[in-house]
């Protein structure tokens, strides 16, 4: 599957960059910080994308994000990031969506280049349904709380025009849950190799302590794989 150029993000051709892909709001020096929001792309509309955003309700992008959709491809040549990043991003994509997301990261990845994922775990989500589910007194609240904290279901009112645009045209919501085997399965069947869990600090490169924060580990697994020393060829033949 090769990926195509067709998203907004511009760069250097040989540059070493380092990728964080679905930046919302943290957006990074040193980084380039790529969003796919709908709001991010209204914010970018010259002199009234930022009023409106803010009229509908919002998020106050920052003018350093950048626009862009993995999964249509980035502007961005192939095997030219040093490092990727995406932090509870890949879990509002479809399972197909994912792979073809996965794909294409590991396209704009050098030889060498280290992708590290963070998404919710669904086996602590379990655990803890049925650690609720079991007990007298908290198993009413059980099926609530795994819906809510899983963000597998939609709790809140969509009457505001924010709220119903959301719905339609961004993927907020978990399309996906994955534990560490699934993960790192998927990771293989790209192509990846030194694949392993891992936990905050734990940086092969240490940019990745700018863009991480120990927070985002809670209920979370992060797996990092390092792309294949082998041409594309190779890999296919390979496949």
């Amino acid at each position: 599957m090769k990926t195509q150029a067709m998203g907004t993000l511009r760069t250097a051709k040989n540059e070493d960059i380092c990728l964080h892909i679905g930046c919302g709001l943290e957006v990074v020096d040193g980084w380039e910080n790529i969003d796919a929001s709908p709001s991010l792309r209204l914010a970018k509309i010259p002199l009234i994308g930022r009023k409106i955003v803010a009229v509908m309700g919002g998020p106050n992008w920052s003018k350093k994000a950048k626009c862009g959709d993995l999964l249509k491809g980035l502007n961005v040549s192939q095997n030219s990031c040093a490092i990727a990043y995406a932090s509870h991003v890949f879990e509002h994509l479809s399972y197909q969506d994912f792979f073809l997301a996965l794909d294409n990261v590991y396209g704009y990845l050098k030889p060498g280049g280290i992708f590290r994922i963070i998404v919710p775990d669904l086996e602590k989500y379990i655990e803890a349904y049925i650690e609720k589910r079991s007990n007298g007194e908290l198993a009413t609240q059980a099926a609530f709380e795994f819906m809510h904290h899983s963000w597998t279901g939609h709790q809140g009112s969509r009457r505001n025009l924010y709220s119903r645009l959301r719905e339609a045209f961004s993927n907020h919501r978990h399309q996906w849950m994955w534990d560490e085997p699934s993960l790192k399965t998927a990771f293989a069947k790209q192509g990846f190799t030194n694949i392993r869990r891992c936990n905050y600090g734990d940086w092969l490169d240490p940019r990745f302590a700018a863009v991480e924060t120990e927070t985002k580990h809670i209920n979370s697994v992060c797996i990092q794989g390092i792309k294949a020393k082998k041409t594309e060829n190779e890999r296919v033949t390979e496949i």
